[in-house]
This record gives C-alpha cells, sequence and structure tokens, in this order.
C-alpha cells in the first residue's frame, strides 16, 4: 500500500462516513430551528440568521467529510481539514453566542406584570419557548462542535503528521528526560 494510501488509512480508521451523516443532519435541523427562529424572534441576533452561518459549514462539512470517504483523496481530506477548522471557530463563537442568550436575556427577564394576566401569561410562555428551542439549538450546535472536533483530529493525523513510523503519542509521565547537554549534542549532530 502506498504512504498516501495509508494516510487516508489513518482518516478513514475515524468513520468518517457517518459522522459526515452526522454533520449533515445537525445541520438540517440547525436550519429548521433556524428558520422558526428567524420569523419569530426572541432576540437580536435571531433576526441576523446566525442559526444559517453554522448550518451552512456543518452541511458543507458533512459533504466534503462523505466525498473524502468516497473518492479516497488526500486533496479532499485536506480540504475536510479546513473546512473543519473554519466550522469549529465559527460554531464556537455562535454557542457562545447562545450561551449568553440563555443565561443573559434582557428582553424576557424584564416581563413585570401580573401572572392572572392572560396576555402576561403568555408572554412567560413565550419566554420559555424561547429559552427551550435556544437549549435545543445550544444542544446540536455543541455536538457539532465536538463533532468537528474530532474529525479534525483524525484528518490532523491523516495529513500533518506524515511520518508513518511514528504513530504513539508521546507521554509526559515518562521517567527518562533527556538532560539539556544531550538535547544540544542531538541538536549539533
Amino acid at each position: 500500500m502506498s504512504e498516501a494510501g495509508m494516510l487516508l488509512q489513518k482518516f478513514l480508521r475515524g468513520h468518517p462516513i457517518v459522522f459526515g451523516a452526522l454533520l449533515m443532519l445537525i445541520g438540517l435541523f440547525q436550519v429548521a430551528f433556524g428558520i422558526v427562529l428567524f420569523f419569530f424572534p426572541c432576540v437580536y441576533r435571531d433576526e441576523l440568521g446566525t442559526h444559517f452561518y453554522s448550518a451552512a459549514l456543518l452541511i458543507l462539512a458533512g459533504i466534503l467529510t462523505l466525498a473524502a470517504d468516497k473518492a479516497n483523496s488526500l486533496c479532499l481530506v485536506k480540504a475536510c481539514l479546513v473546512i473543519y477548522i473554519v466550522c469549529v471557530i465559527v460554531v464556537a463563537v455562535i454557542n457562545i453566542f447562545y450561551l449568553i442568550d440563555l443565561l443573559y436575556d434582557p428582553v424576557n427577564r424584564n416581563i413585570r406584570c401580573s401572572r392572572t394576566d392572560p396576555f402576561c401569561e403568555m408572554l412567560h410562555q413565550i419566554a420559555v419557548c424561547c429559552a427551550g428551542v435556544r437549549g435545543i439549538v445550544l444542544v446540536l450546535t455543541s455536538l457539532g462542535f465536538f463533532i468537528g472536533v474530532s474529525m479534525a483530529a483524525f484528518g490532523c493525523k491523516a495529513v500533518c503528521r506524515q511520518s508513518l513510523e511514528d504513530d504513539n503519542v508521546p507521554i509526559a509521565g515518562s521517567r527518562h528526560f533527556p538532560s539539556s547537554t544531550e538535547v544540544v549534542r542531538e541538536i549539533q549532530s
């Protein structure tokens, strides 16, 4: 087997077809919740369509992952690695926005009226529904984030580490640490 084939095997060990399909499903669910939150916004970020940015990246990452699994191309694995890195960064920022919206929501916290008033009761129910939908979207994007990180690790293992001999992870708790003179001798030779 060629070296490129062995590097692809490292990527295929991560079961990219399963995770690619899962990323696409998460992206599609995100689009569905994004449509609901776009037409019935709870906070101002919903009107900006932030749900669609992460959904588009998750769907694109899923499609590229499925293509890399099907075509067995090292170039597609590199493209997957790039899109995973971009996807993880964007999804992390959007997750922070979701957490801020869940923890601090000034629109829904300032509902001051009698609970016996039907209009006030409806406002409280809307606030609870918004928090619930936002919590579901946060869980979905967090799942997409962790899948993106794990698939980026498999992609980096296939692309970034070109050496096939050293596949072991160095352990920090090793008993023998080289002295500074040994390191200097090794560098000079």
